[in-house]
């Protein structure tokens, strides 16, 4: 079982390492607006590996968890992880739009009644190499 941990006292932040934060902050035809160590670039569609939906613990103090996405997407010679929560902004454009844009990706609709049963979906994965 996976648990994610939603850390917001710091902001995620560790003593001595940089603040840039790597996230998801639009979403354009053409693929994912990152923010990526202060700069944004495009992840086009075909390089997100996989999305899941998870419920994810608010601190290591409470029981209270909150929807949360979770990114693989390749982005030059790697692949990084980008979470996005239902608190954040870009929550209600991704989970109502992926759908249209992730072939073989459910609806909020649907993969929102899986999560809340069972605590994680996975939404989508995608086969073969980058398109």
């Amino acid at each position: 079982m996976i648990i994610f941990v939603i850390m917001q006292s710091n902001g995620g932040h560790v003593a001595g390492q940089p603040t840039s934060r790597n996230e998801i902050v639009g979403i354009a035809d053409s693929g994912l607006l990152l923010q990526i160590d202060g700069r944004q670039e495009v992840a086009p569609w075909s390089t997100i590996s996989t999305v899941n939906a998870v419920l994810a613990l608010i601190d290591r103090t409470s029981d209270q968890r909150i929807p949360v996405l979770v990114f693989e997407i390749v982005v030059g010679a790697d692949e990084r992880t980008f979470i996005v929560g239902e608190s954040e902004p870009q929550w209600d454009p991704l989970a109502s739009t992926l759908s249209d844009y992730l072939p073989g990706m459910p609806s909020f609709d649907i993969w929102g009644a899986e999560l809340a049963a069972s605590g994680m979906a996975l939404l989508y994965e995608r086969t073969g190499g980058l398109q």
